[in-house]
């Protein structure tokens, strides 16, 4: 009977153990992701595009990959180091700005000149037209899953409506990154580089006098809040965005895997990426309209602050040439220069 009784009992275990073995082989094999970034979890890419993606790998993979999401630097560290984490390791993704770490995407730099897109979906599938030929360098040791543009930037005041180039004379003006600050210089400004979290604070402190940045930021980071003042239409540049993930991660990845996230990445996500970024532009602009004083910049306006850009232009086109990168190709391309 004690026999029987240990014989019945090693049979149970037996079967519990091996109807839990797929349950923990799956557990064993399935592999997670960590994206970061600086962006609240209530930024519209944040719950339009990423999460909605992460949801859609995992279904794909049967659960065996998974994207963690780590919004508002979670994981530590200061927004400029979101793509060098990537690099390092730190994290396996990033959503994050070129801008931020303009130094580090001098090809890049370049798409960020004024007049080359005309909206976010026509900046992002100029990106990608070029990605291959010009901008691709710019990315080695990550894997590129989304590249967009915003629309073009617009300036936002507090006590100072922005009307004319002499409007900008002096100003303390927040920048999104170095090639943007070189717009704000020929313009005669003074830019201040800084994240977008930050420009609230700052804004409402007079430490800046206005900022540069998408209209569409304008409803994600509350800024209407605390500008009174919104100036569109100008020959501004638009800012790209990146999500990027360790070359080295993904290249140990599974076959199967990989291949779920190259079908759900690339142009087709950047594409909704924009989308995003120009209905929010949208829904900002009917916002602000309600209680601040939206100016669209008269054409003619327009005109003098492209020409007081074109020596500028010529210049980053020269610097670029003289570091061995294909400069004027790229602009030329978009058609910025004869």
């Amino acid at each position: 009977m004690l026999t029987n009784r240990r014989t019945l009992l090693t049979g149970s275990l037996a079967a519990t153990a091996a109807a839990a073995m797929p349950w923990r082989a799956a557990q064993a094999q399935a592999t997670e992701l960590k994206l970061h970034s600086f962006v609240p979890p209530t930024h519209v890419i944040w719950t339009d595009v990423i999460t909605p993606w992460s949801q859609e790998v995992a279904k794909l993979s049967k659960g065996a990959l998974t994207v963690r999401l780590f919004p508002a630097m979670q994981l530590g560290g200061r927004p400029p180091d979101l793509y060098r984490q990537v690099l390092q390791g730190i994290s396996d993704a990033t959503f994050t700005l070129p801008g931020y770490t303009s130094a580090d995407f001098p090809m890049m730099a370049l798409t960020e000149l004024p007049g080359l897109g005309n909206s976010a979906d026509d900046g992002t599938r100029k990106l990608w037209q070029r990605f291959d030929k010009y901008l691709a360098r710019d990315f080695k040791g990550t894997k590129v899953l989304m590249l967009w543009n915003s629309e073009a930037a617009c300036l936002m005041s507090k006590a100072k409506p922005i009307r004319t180039l002499e409007d900008l004379k002096g100003l303390k003006i927040r920048a999104p990154s170095a090639a943007q600050s070189a717009q704000l210089e020929a313009l005669g400004a003074t830019p201040i580089d800084m994240p977008a979290p930050a420009i609230y604070n700052n804004l409402d402190r007079g430490v800046i006098d206005a900022t540069m940045i998408p209209m569409s930021a304008a409803l994600d980071f509350k800024l209407i809040e605390v500008a009174k003042y919104f100036t569109i239409n100008a020959p501004l540049g638009c800012s790209p965005f990146l999500v990027a993930m360790n070359q080295g991660r993904y290249d140990k990845l599974p076959a199967d895997l990989k291949k779920v996230i190259d079908a759900t990445t690339g142009l087709n996500l950047s594409l909704k990426g924009a989308a995003t970024y120009d209905r929010k532009n949208n829904e900002a602009l009917a916002e602000a309209k309600k209680t601040r004083e939206v100016y669209t910049l008269p054409e003619k306006e327009r005109q003098r602050w492209l020409a007081t850009f074109r020596p500028m232009i010529q210049r980053q086109v020269e610097a670029g040439e003289k570091a061995g990168l294909p400069a004027r190709g790229l602009v030329k391309s978009y058609g910025l220069l004869s």
